[in-house]
């Protein structure tokens, strides 16, 4: 009748390898979170600087609209700036608010012409994105010379 027989040293192992290589896994697998962790969060800020350039864009489409209109026809100071309705603009996914003040006349300097007035205005754009709420605020100043100009 056939005995099996057990090698001798088997009785002396005590698990080494499988304690090491569980270890091993478990370090895997921490590296493996820490790495997807930070692909997302690398995503995510993507896709945020993505709403905040969408919402500069919408921001200088406002000034474009303010100085495309021509004459700024307003009479307030910047301590009470004169609010134009809410634009919504469908294809870029958001919406701009501009204001627009005026600042005071000036000289023209450099000019040959005895008195000619420059009349400055402080236009005020605010774009923002439908998603996340992505909100950037443009100012930029404009002049008009000459007599029409307020």
């Amino acid at each position: 009748m056939p005995t099996h027989a057990t090698p001798p040293n088997r009785q002396k192992q005590s698990g080494a390898a499988l304690i090491i290589s569980l270890i091993l896994l478990m370090v895997l697998t921490v590296l493996a979170i820490s790495t997807m962790r930070t692909a997302s969060l690398g995503l995510l800020m993507a896709g945020n600087a993505q709403y905040r350039e969408t919402a500069f864009n919408l921001a200088q489409s406002g000034i474009d609209a303010v100085l495309r209109r021509g004459d700024p026809g307003v009479l307030s100071d910047c301590t009470a700036p004169t609010a134009d309705p809410v634009v919504v603009v469908p294809e870029l996914g958001g919406r701009y608010a501009t204001t627009t003040c005026y600042r005071g006349e000036s000289i023209t300097p450099g000019n040959s012409l005895p008195r000619v007035p420059t009349f400055n205005y402080e236009v005020a754009s605010t774009g923002m994105t439908d998603q996340r709420e992505a909100r950037v605020r443009v100012v930029q100043g404009y002049a008009i010379t000459g007599a029409s100009g307020r």
